[in-house]
């Protein structure tokens, strides 16, 4: 007993059972020479002889001699229990099931067509006698064990993303970060456990046709505990809505897979996780460029200017009334002014956002606007909800410039004065000039 608790393995529980899987496939098996059946030989003749080789060698054929008792072998107690242990077992279960078509298969059956017979056959051919040798045994096992707890773990995490068109496929935010278009059937057999949650509505078929996808290697070391995929998926949620508008959101869950083992679904943020306008977000060939810049910006400063700002953004664009407008409103005089000058916050951003002179005119009559009406307390009604629109839309601008590099949003009350000034020429914004739709 001592001795196989120092075994050099981290499943002793599956290394037993397909131990005395072998022990008693091998007894029947001994049991069938010693009353006279034989194992055939194969002939093979060698073209050139070395001094290491005959010129005829003759190779036990134990493979067959093995498969010709499987139905003798699977009625054995030490088979039905090595097959419940391995698809049992999570690690092995979602080993088996990869790349499976098969939703319904037997994981029982599968155990046995896939690793109990190469098992028995492997250690059948290097002991012909049917006499157990423990080390290759071990070695064998060892061998499946790194295959099934690599040194560098394999984490993955996906969560549903709903309202977004990829127009150009499946689009590599970042390293292992990946946008993906996903058949439903696909989805349900990579994740068996989606197929229990409710993803609601807007699910084909009960599950996600886009996913947003987390990868990566963990080493032996590295605390799993510490991997947090919910940061990154409010991040990219939020850096889509910044250069594409419309109403994408993620979730509700994240499902997470570590060393194979399916961990619990976590929720994802509200943030991400609320509907964040009507019309889908679609990342066409400008934003798909910008995009991995802007979740790298988004992620490298967590609590900058541009992170605050879009968080006021996200909130105006899913609250209603006053709060919504006080959100944006003071944002923009925060970006815009070194205090809280409206209008000087209002002229700057109307050169800096404003291509012709009617937008000019129509960002800084509503910041006028939306101040009187947050100091007079006035009841929300059609006009205030037009201005929340339009300064809304002014702060999404203001953050995908930022976010692309297309402003220094660090320092816009000096870049606005130059252009007041006519010290530079405004710059004409790219992908952040396009209007949201919240």
């Amino acid at each position: 007993m001592d001795q196989q608790l120092q075994l050099p393995i981290r499943n002793a529980g599956l290394f037993s059972a397909l131990r005395r899987f072998v022990v008693a496939a091998f007894e029947l098996l001994a049991a069938d020479r010693a009353e006279g059946a034989d194992i055939s030989f194969s002939v093979e003749e060698h073209q050139r002889v070395r001094d290491d080789r005959p010129f005829y060698e003759y190779r036990p054929l134990t493979e067959r001699f093995v498969l010709d008792r499987l139905e003798r072998i699977w009625a054995l107690d030490a088979a039905d229990d090595a097959a419940w242990t391995v698809s049992s077992d999570p690690a092995c279960a979602t080993f088996l099931r990869a790349g499976r078509t098969d939703s319904v298969a037997d994981m029982g059956v599968v155990a046995r067509q896939e690793l109990l017979v190469p098992l028995l056959v492997a250690m059948a051919e290097a002991s012909p006698n049917f006499e157990l040798d423990e080390p290759a045994l071990l070695e064998h096992y060892l061998r499946f064990e790194r295959t099934l707890y690599a040194t560098a773990r394999r984490y993955v995490a996906v969560t549903p993303v709903w309202g977004v068109r990829l127009l150009y496929g499946d689009l590599e935010l970042a390293e292992g970060a990946t946008l993906r278009a996903v058949d439903p059937e696909w989805f349900r057999l990579e994740w068996p456990e989606a197929a229990q949650l409710d993803w609601g509505h807007d699910a084909h078929g009960g599950l996600p046709t886009v996913v947003l996808q987390l990868e990566r290697q963990v080493e032996a070391d590295e605390d799993e505990g510490a991997i947090d995929p919910l940061r990154a998926i409010v991040d990219v949620v939020s850096a889509v809505r910044a250069l594409a508008g419309g109403g994408i959101t993620a979730g509700p869950f994240a499902l997470e897979r570590f060393d194979w083992r399916a961990l619990a679904p976590r929720p994802v943020p509200a943030i991400a996780a609320r509907r964040c306008g009507q019309l889908p977000s679609r990342i066409d060939a400008t934003v798909a460029t910008h995009l991995p810049t802007a979740i790298r910006r988004l992620s490298a400063e967590p609590d900058g200017t541009v992170a605050r700002a879009l968080e006021r953004y996200q909130f105006a664009a899913t609250a209603h009334g006053l709060g919504a407008l006080r959100a944006v409103f003071e944002m923009l005089v925060e970006i815009y002014a070194t205090e809280r000058e409206v209008g000087s916050a209002a002229l700057r951003m109307a050169v800096v956002l404003g291509g012709a002179l009617p937008e000019r005119r129509a960002y800084v009559d509503a910041m006028h606007h939306a101040a009187k009406v947050i100091r007079d307390g006035t009841p929300p009604g059609p006009e205030t909800t037009r201005t929340t629109r339009l300064l809304a839309s002014a702060l999404r601008a203001t953050i995908a410039a930022g976010l692309v590099g297309e402003l220094p949003v660090t320092s816009l009350q000096a870049y606005g004065d130059s252009l007041v000034l006519g010290e530079r020429e405004r710059k004409q914004l790219g992908v952040a000039a396009m209007s949201p739709e919240i």
